[in-house]
């Protein structure tokens, strides 16, 4: 049976067991705001594109964590306001604490898309330089009038299907010497690396990446050091394809666009240590959350404890892990019994739950095989956070769900 839960490696720094303060009282792991005010701006003067930025009602905190969002409509057709999981994410969001948002950004027209790979490649970039503007839009806020009072070190950007794609893409592209010839030649057509969609000056840095039935032009972008990643896709996903290939847009063949979606992605993500989570609906296709509430739910409470524990529990990058040391964690997800089997001697060994307690703590292991039991523990997802004897061999923290 295939797992639907994938392991995820990641390491805590020093201080990582600590609270942040302004995570206290459940904020950002739970709905603590009953209210969302909702504001529509033009954020790109060049192509007047507009995004709705929610707010939770109420809130006096100075400096508060972004999530931009884009919608989907395989870049010809979707706006800001009819996409249902966008629009669901950005209020249930904002209830949590954060400041949402969800843009609108240039779409073609679905001949060029069929005909044109230069036209269809042109499509993407554009968007790619609309959602850049839009980090933009926020960061000038935040040095000039800070209406929005965002913390521009806490910036996500992410989206749905497309939208995932678009900000896939903002994300993992770092400069435009790693961009193939074609990409280059596009962004030099539109502004160059940073685009033409306005807020110039202004820097677009972001923290991690939500990808929901998004992918990647090339696996290559992904490179060591590069930003963590919160993935959910269907294993039968045409559309936009599970592994890498031709995505189902209509597009003929003659059209030689490639998109690699998370069954290529997560090897390149393991073997970089990019710290990141996956969800795999098998046997589902494309946005399967989008008809489903229930898988819908599993999205959101994916994405709430990925971000929970990049803004509440600073967990770094998992490059410093002693590559020689191999860990397995098995089964998962799990049962009754879990087993840890690891070629460095175990020292400790803490238990988490999603909201950062600590529930079992067991010391003094000196052994390289563990069993933990499960059977109490009520179903969910837990982080275990596992230290070694060799203290030159950095802490790891690997995430379990108990069924």
């Amino acid at each position: 049976m295939r797992k639907i839960y994938i392991i995820v490696l990641g390491i805590f720094m020093a201080v990582a067991l600590k609270t942040n303060a302004q995570c206290l009282a459940g904020r950002y792991s739970t709905e603590i705001f009953s209210g969302v005010s909702l504001d529509s701006v033009v954020y790109s003067t060049p192509y007047s594109l507009k995004m709705d930025i929610y707010q939770p009602t109420g809130d006096t905190l100075s400096a508060r964590p972004l999530i931009l969002l884009a919608h989907g409509g395989s870049f010809i057709g979707g706006t800001r306001e009819n996409d249902a999981t966008i629009d669901s994410l950005c209020l249930r969001f904002a209830k949590r604490g954060y400041v949402t948002a969800s843009i609108d950004y240039r779409l073609t027209d679905i001949v060029s898309l069929l005909t044109d790979s230069t036209l269809a490649i042109d499509e993407v970039i554009k968007a790619i330089s609309d959602g850049k503007a839009a980090i933009r839009y926020f960061v000038k806020d935040a040095a000039t009038s800070n209406i929005y009072k965002i913390d521009t070190n806490n910036i996500f950007i992410g989206g749905n299907s497309a939208g995932a794609v678009l900000y896939m893409h903002v994300g993992y592209l770092d400069s435009i010497g790693e961009c193939p010839s074609y990409i280059v030649t596009a962004m030099n057509a539109n502004g160059g690396f940073e685009g033409n969609s306005g807020n110039a000056g202004y820097n677009t840095k972001s923290k991690a990446i939500i990808d929901l039935a998004g992918g990647l032009n090339k696996v290559s972008f992904v490179g060591p050091g590069d930003k963590p990643s919160v993935n959910a896709q269907g294993d039968a996903d045409a559309v936009v394809p599970y592994t890498c290939g031709h995505p189902n847009l209509g597009l003929p063949a003659s059209v030689p666009v490639t998109l690699c979606g998370l069954g290529s992605l997560e090897p390149v993500y393991d073997s970089n240590h990019i710290y990141h989570m996956s969800h795999v609906f098998p046997g589902d296709g494309h946005v399967p959350w989008g008809s489903d509430p229930l898988k819908f739910n599993t999205v959101d409470s994916l994405v709430t404890v990925f971000l929970y524990s990049l803004v509440c529990k600073n967990i770094a990058s998992v490059n410093e892990v002693n590559t020689n040391t191999e860990l397995n964690l098995f089964p998962n997800p799990a049962g009754e019994m879990v087993y840890l089997k690891s070629s460095q001697t175990l020292s400790d060994i803490i238990i988490y739950d999603a909201t950062g307690r600590s529930i079992l703590q067991v010391n003094n292991i000196n052994r390289g095989n563990f069993e933990i039991n499960t059977s109490r523990l009520s179903k969910g997802v837990y982080f275990i956070r596992i230290k070694f004897s060799n203290e030159n061999n950095s802490p790891v923290v690997k995430r379990i769900v108990v069924e």
